[in-house]
């Protein structure tokens, strides 16, 4: 039991204040957006293989007080032959144990974070740790975030962010939402960020505490943070980008998001990208779930999916379409 007594030296307390002489100034960090599932995984990992970009593998989850041990990760990846054996060991993350080292309440606040939650002691804390990951050839940081959307505290910690805002079919997110191991949702109301809104409670009630309108309202409640954060903060430039438009032209969507993000573009990173296989899996909730779980799903999401340019295929929920 700590007695409140400080057993570091000055010494000690000293050097772990001051950033490391390794480190490099942030220049234009990339943020991919998105609820999980919505496409965010597979954008975030091909954009990974961009020769500048530098990216938290699983050394920043394990070792959130030693960034330089990702840095020379990041080197050794520049390295030929060795980073044949590196690629297939490391992969980009979202590592929110490195965050939680810096901002305690990053990972699961009770709303989302805003620009009015960024104090000056975190604010200096995260550039110095995220600071010590940039290499000199790898200088733009390339860092995927779930959830609520924390986009407005991202930009007053970093004002020269760029942010990339994924979305996709609200019943293929809900679905796959629903067969992942951190949904929470089957123990009830405590996957909410914060307090259910009342017309969302009264809605789950009236589809019978269903699990696949649980999901459903999920996804509209991200749609509806976003809303919000576009409505108090319009001076923040996002680029939306659509899972589907994606999936049909991978190639062609990561040209555009690299030109927003002003990161280069050469033959070869385009060659490594073509290698890829895409293929959408937004059919899936079709076959995964009966027929009624289809109709409660589309009939939670009518509004929100047409609003979003989707149809809706339930008979009776045609009209939404009109």
């Amino acid at each position: 039991m700590s007695l409140g007594i400080n057993t570091k030296s000055r010494a000690e307390e000293k050097k772990r204040l001051q950033p490391d002489p390794a480190s490099l100034p942030i220049d234009r960090p990339i943020f991919i957006n998105g609820l999980g599932r919505s496409g965010t995984t597979i954008i975030h990992t091909l954009l990974s293989t961009h020769p500048n970009v530098n990216w938290m593998s699983l050394l920043c989850g394990k070792f959130p007080h030693r960034p330089y041990l990702n840095r020379w990760l990041m080197r050794a990846l520049d390295v030929p032959l060795i980073n044949i054996y590196l690629k297939r060991r490391f992969v980009p993350l979202e590592n929110y144990d490195f965050w939680t080292e810096h901002y305690r309440g990053f990972f699961h606040p009770c709303r989302d974070l805003t620009a009015a939650d960024a104090d000056p002691a975190s604010a200096t804390s995260m550039r110095q740790a995220f600071s010590q990951l940039l290499t000199a050839k790898r200088n733009r940081l390339l860092i995927k975030i779930t959830g609520v959307p924390r986009i407005s505290y991202l930009q007053a910690i970093f004002p020269d962010a760029k942010f990339v805002h994924v979305t996709r079919d609200g019943r293929a997110v809900a679905n796959s939402r629903m067969r992942t191991p951190f949904w929470t949702g089957w123990e009830g109301l405590n996957l909410w960020a914060g307090e259910m809104p009342t017309h969302y409670r009264q809605e789950w009630k009236r589809h019978g505490y269903s699990f696949a309108a649980l999901a459903g309202i999920e996804w509209k409640t991200h749609l509806d943070q976003m809303a919000e954060f576009r409505r108090s903060y319009p001076h923040i430039n996002v680029l939306e980008v659509k899972y589907e438009a994606f999936c049909a032209d991978p190639v062609g969507q990561l040209r555009e998001i690299a030109k927003y993000c002003e990161l280069d573009w050469d033959a070869k990173f385009e060659t490594r990208l073509r290698r890829q296989y895409v293929e959408s899996e937004n059919n899936k909730w079709r076959t995964d779930l009966t027929e009624e779980q289809q109709a409660i799903l589309q009939e939670v999401m009518a509004v929100q999916l047409v609003e979003q340019g989707y149809e809706v295929q339930n008979e009776r929920l045609k009209a939404y379409n009109s």
